[in-house]
């Protein structure tokens, strides 16, 4: 028999009561456990390699953001299909960095109203003769871009042959520098740091100036996380206002 004492008062616990109450103990516990893993929200990134610098920039602002609203946040780098598919049957929570307008064949999907980024499209390549003046002056360009970018294609195919989608980085630049296109289209966010720590694949790749478009990008949620659209958009403006947003702070 075990004693429990309180106060003045000492309870004596059948070897029954004693195992109810232990069963009890570890089904709160179980409960308490199901809880905190629920409030780890996983978001598709695309474009990104997870040892990337870009990607650790972005779990940067994921985690204030997740302090912030109350959730854990982990992103989850993802080929731009299976990032769809990955939505569209409920196996992540949103996707972090899409187009304005995306996932419209995805029931319910939302759109959180302060964009996460706005980011300026650029073309790169080892040519310095190119003249850059929006979309339409590509026209007589071979153009690289990766092919989770679907804003790039959507602005250069009504008018455009010459397009080639590509599974990553290395692999449209190579493609510029052996000359089988003439330019690479993507974002600095993403070429940059590439371009600073003198990859092998970015030797003579130059930014061509000036930008061809600036774009926003906006998170989104399944419907089920309704309730987050107005706080994510809140703490958003209120990141951008204060030193806690940028990029490459950790």
């Amino acid at each position: 028999m075990m004693k429990i004492v309180s106060g003045n008062s000492t309870k004596q616990w059948t070897v029954q009561e004693k195992n109810k109450l232990l069963l009890f103990m570890f089904f709160l516990f179980s409960n308490c456990c199901s809880v905190a893993l629920s409030d780890n929200l996983k978001f598709g990134i695309v474009g990104l390699e997870k040892q990337s610098i870009g990607f650790r920039q972005s779990q940067f602002i994921a985690d204030e953001l997740g302090v912030r609203i109350g959730h854990e946040i982990t992103l989850v780098p993802l080929p731009a299909e299976r990032a769809l598919y990955y939505l569209s049957v409920g196996k992540i929570d949103g996707d972090w960095s899409r187009i304005d307008g995306f996932g419209k064949d995805i029931p319910g999907l939302i759109q959180v109203s302060e964009p996460i980024a706005v980011h300026p499209y650029i073309a790169y390549s080892v040519r310095q003769d190119i003249s850059i003046k929006g979309w339409e002056s590509l026209k007589s360009y071979k153009v690289a871009h990766l092919a989770g970018m679907v804003a790039i294609a959507n602005n250069l195919a009504p008018f455009h042959d010459d397009l080639f989608p590509m599974r990553d980085i290395e692999s449209a630049l190579n493609f510029v520098r052996v000359g089988r296109a003439d330019i690479f289209i993507t974002i600095p966010f993403i070429m940059d740091p590439l371009l600073e720590a003198g990859e092998a694949f970015t030797k003579d790749i130059r930014a061509l100036q000036p930008a061809i478009d600036f774009l926003n990008m906006y998170i989104y949620l399944l419907p089920k996380h309704v309730d987050l659209e107005a706080v994510i958009a809140s703490e958003l403006k209120a990141m951008k206002s204060d030193v806690t947003y940028g990029w490459g702070q950790k």
